[in-house]
């Protein structure tokens, strides 16, 4: 073990040199930062792609040469690797008070320790940043990592002291000699955490670092038994003493993982600027040339959400020039705190979750790479470059969480679909779940075919076998998802959406636009209403049909555009359906090892019942009828 722990701390440095916004306006037009007609998201779906390499992470199976170890990841694994020293010479430091109880010798090793821990991290550090990558941003410093574990062990080697005489030789002997073997355990697990972390793909199951951990405390607990077995009458237990040792390295290895530097209780707000990242130069703006920000806020558990802000969508002169898109980020999220976003609601199966949210102004669902000039308006459609300087600050700030929730709503819907795929290479180990909310990629083939590449979105489509079809053969969100789905059997695909997602920002308005071919089409969007949902549940369905195992679509009652930031989705059963958040904890409950049986397919009973505060033309219009009291969506 001690060749080994030795081994992969000289491999992890050397590493590095080898090569919501959620509208609550009836019209559709609100939503955080955005403007009249902001609220929606064209349908898109149908040649989306993120840029990845063909992952492997969450079961993909395409990528069969794994992505290089990122140099965030190194630097933490290196950092890990170096407190797994610095514990063992705390350890050896107070066994060898054991026998002469020399606390100045005792100090002097400890702060020796402590120097050699501080410049360890320093340099992996400077690695990092070396290679396009930070560790340091509101990271654990080595002063305050060291000063938790020394505390710590300094009370585990109270408890093994405790009842014996250290002024008989043999007991000092057994209490060395019990120190000197959980400074081991120590070294060894934090040895085996730095290993891991630094290549997830090399053990994305942690079967590995699972194997490696338990030898360590099984070893710990044979030395245990071996030094007790003579005149040795601590009153410490060896099972609590091993315990005391995995909550000690645990701690460490949270701590360095999730950021513990970020804000509990509110988002910190992020302005990246340009950002070198995997080798290439991001350059994230607003489409009129605005600075980006987006923003990001800590939980209490290893989970992240990662959420798409909606915000409308333009692509050409006509619908750039009204525009028909947020052109602007928030300045904050204080409005940001209903629905799902209610980050105080016992219900809220996120309310715990470190949240990233990338905020929107690119008008190109978050994913464009271009700069277009239509008729004199340069547009800068950096949608992609947004999404990943966000993308590197989240995996470099939380990295390795269990699961994440991949969302958004509107065009953060698309955003979510989009990216998804990307982020099984950043967080490979982990559960990942993608929810579009409102986006729902319905098009027409004539936007697909003439307006969709002003985006520029075929620069950045992964490698993944069926996603470029899905453009060139027009084969449109169902094909999309059938290659992504396939591609990571173990990722659950969902799709959120009423059946008549309403108002001139909903996903009507925007197929009504694409339909008229013209703007104007959004300002009578009704007359898409029943067109949407026919065309949105057949695509679903179509969907349902080739990838069944992973793979849900939910249409609820009505015609409200997007419900993440809306508080009915704890307890709306309008039409006969399940709760949203019902629905939402089973995707979370369902993995690798099968599928909740409330993870089902839904579709509203009724679904042209409005609710209150429902888009709705006024005065009413065809297909809204009013029926007694209710107004109804009525289709042929």
């Amino acid at each position: 073990m001690r060749l080994l722990k030795l081994a992969l701390i000289l491999a992890i440095p050397l590493a590095l040199h080898v090569g919501c916004s959620d509208s609550d306006s009836s019209d559709g037009t609100g939503g955080t930062g955005g403007t009249a007609g902001t609220g929606g998201a064209p349908g898109t779906g149908g040649a989306p792609g993120t840029g990845g390499t063909g992952a492997m992470g969450g079961g993909g199976s395409g990528g069969e040469v794994p992505p290089a170890p990122y140099a965030g990841s190194i630097c933490v694994g290196a950092k890990q690797a170096a407190a797994s020293t610095f514990c063992k010479s705390v350890f050896d430091a107070w066994a060898g008070w054991e026998t002469d109880q020399d606390a100045d010798a005792r100090n002097s090793a400890v702060a020796a320790a402590t120097t050699d821990l501080g410049n360890a991290w320093g340099a992996a550090e400077s690695d990092a940043e070396a290679n396009d990558a930070d560790c340091s941003d509101l990271a654990l410093t080595s002063s305050d990592a060291g000063a938790t574990m020394e505390a710590s062990i300094a009370l585990i080697a109270g408890s093994i002291n405790d009842g014996l005489d250290l002024g008989q030789a043999e007991q000092a002997a057994c209490g060395a000699a019990l120190l000197t073997a959980a400074g081991d355990a120590c070294d060894d697990v934090l040895a085996a955490e730095g290993a891991h972390i630094s290549d997830l793909y090399a053990d994305a199951d942690g079967s590995t670092l699972d194997v490696a951990k338990s030898a360590a405390f099984d070893a710990f607990l044979t030395a245990w038994a071996g030094a007790t077995s003579g005149t040795c009458p601590t009153t410490a237990i060896d099972t609590g003493v091993r315990d005391d040792l995995q909550g000690l390295t645990d701690e460490l290895v949270q701590n360095t993982i999730v950021t513990p530097g970020l804000a509990a209780d509110q988002y910190t707000a992020l302005l990246p600027g340009a950002t070198d990242y995997l080798g290439r130069t991001y350059t994230p703006q607003c489409m009129q040339g605005d600075e980006y920000r987006y923003f990001a806020k800590r939980g209490s558990v290893n989970k992240v959400v990662m959420y798409y802000m909606g915000g409308g969508a333009c692509w050409d002169s006509l619908t750039c020039n009204l525009p028909t898109c947020s052109t602007s980020p928030p300045a904050d999220l204080n409005g940001f705190a209903t629905g799902f976003a209610d980050l105080t609601n016992e219900n809220n199966p996120f309310r715990d979750w470190n949240v990233v949210f990338v905020s929107y102004c690119s008008c190109d669902v978050h994913f464009g790479d271009t700069t277009q000039d239509y008729g004199g308006l340069t547009v800068e459609h950096k949608g992609y470059h947004n999404s990943k300087v966000a993308e590197k600050w989240a995996r470099e700030h939380f990295l390795n969480p269990e699961e994440v929730l991949v969302t958004g709503s509107s065009a953060g819907a698309y955003g979510a679909w989009f990216n998804g795929p990307l982020l099984h290479e950043v967080w490979p180990a982990s559960q990942i779940h993608v929810l579009a909310d409102a986006g729902n990629g319905v098009i027409t083939e004539d936007f697909l075919q003439n307006e969709f590449s002003n985006w520029n979105f075929d620069a950045n489509l992964p490698d993944i076998p069926g996603v470029l079809e899905a453009i060139t053969e027009m084969g449109g969100m169902p094909a999309y998802t059938e290659a992504v789905a396939t591609e990571f059997p173990e990722t659950n695909w969902a799709h959120y959406s009423t059946l008549h997602d309403g108002g001139s920002g909903g996903q009507t308005g925007f197929y009504n636009i694409m339909l008229v071919g013209s703007p104007v089409g959004g300002l009578t969007w009704w007359e898409a209403s029943c067109a949407f949902g026919r065309v949105a549940l057949a695509q679903s369905v179509q969907t349902f049909d080739v990838v069944p195992d992973n793979y849900r679509y939910y249409f609820g009652t009505g015609s409200r555009h997007t419900m993440f930031g809306n508080n009915k989705v704890y307890d709306d059963i309008t039409g006969n359906v399940p709760t949203v958040v019902d629905w939402v904890n089973a995707m979370l409950a369902s993995g690798p090892d099968g599928r909740d049986e409330n993870w089902t397919n839904v579709l509203c009973e009724n679904c042209g019942l409005l609710l209150d505060g429902d888009p709705r033309p006024d005065p009413l219009a065809p297909p809204f009828e009013q029926q007694g009291e209710d107004v109804v969506i009525v289709c042929e």
